[in-house]
């Protein structure tokens, strides 16, 4: 009778995902490399955006507030 050989990661489960990202990073850095910038350079226009937008909205009330004082 013949056995299957043990396997710490069956199929389905999260380190057999864990292993497939390690082998996808592995075949294409640079892939995933630009990926990444990518992501990090949304998030920051987008950081950065929302910020500006902030200061541009409190800078009338703060002079709409000093004007009827």
């Amino acid at each position: 009778m013949a056995t299957q050989a043990l396997s710490p990661a069956s199929s389905g489960s999260l380190a057999a995902v864990g292993t497939a990202a390690k082998a996808l990073v592995l075949a294409h850095p640079v892939g995933l490399s630009l990926v990444a910038g990518a992501a990090l350079g949304a998030g920051a226009y987008w950081g950065i955006n929302r910020l500006l937008h902030k200061e541009e909205q409190a800078a009338p009330d703060a002079e709409s507030a000093a004007a009827a004082a």
